[in-house]
């Protein structure tokens, strides 16, 4: 069962429907991907090369690993204010919404354990990133990166106005999807030339 739960978790995880998807991979009906989910039949060889492609996936992880499972047994580290050893400045306010400007201001010092590799936290505005467990008014520690790993959390720029926020970020071919964990709230899909990666978020505080 493991092509047939794979193919239901990645079309769901990047808003596809079964139509859409059949339409990729060149069907003109979404029965078979319907069959595909329920394990009534699998794709062939060139088929398989065409999802691993689409999914950014080597086929054997396509077919053998439980993808929902790896997804989800990496979560980010909660209420990361333990006993004290250094200081992470506070530099202002993200979205985890629609996008705003992050506003970038220095308010203060949390101090954390040592073994959070953290260079600042932002404070989180919206409810778009509940599922990943980072709520409104929570901290975000984010540790500097240009790059990013599909299905990890960062806080990105895009578009003219440089709005900033947090989501999970997938490669799409010349494109970037960026996916909340909310399902009130659509992925937005942007140029991979017109995002950019400010840091990934490696762990929160609720300040609740």
């Amino acid at each position: 069962m493991g092509f047939s739960n794979n193919i239901r978790f990645l079309r769901k995880q990047r808003n596809l429907t079964q139509e859409e998807l059949a339409e990729m991979v060149g069907y003109k009906s979404f029965t078979t991907i319907q069959k595909w989910e329920t394990g009534d039949s699998e794709p062939n060889m060139g088929v398989l090369r065409q999802l691993a492609d689409i999914f950014h996936l080597s086929i054997s992880e396509l077919v053998e690993t439980d993808l929902e499972s790896k997804a989800t047994s990496r979560p980010l580290p909660s209420n990361i204010i333990t006993p004290a050893a250094y200081a992470v400045p506070i530099l202002g306010t993200i979205c985890a919404g629609s996008g705003i400007h992050c506003e970038e201001n220095f308010q203060g010092h949390f101090y954390v354990d040592h073994t959070i590799k953290a260079d600042y936290c932002l404070k989180v505005k919206g409810d778009s990133m509940i599922d990943a467990g980072i709520y409104d008014g929570d901290f975000a520690f984010i540790r500097k990166s240009f790059d990013y790993s599909d299905g990890d959390i960062y806080a990105v720029c895009w578009g003219a106005e440089e709005s900033a926020s947090l989501k999970k970020l997938y490669k799409m071919d010349d494109k970037v999807m960026l996916q909340p964990c909310n399902s009130d709230h659509a992925p937005t899909l942007v140029d991979a030339d017109d995002i950019y990666i400010v840091g990934e978020c490696i762990g929160t505080y609720h300040a609740r």
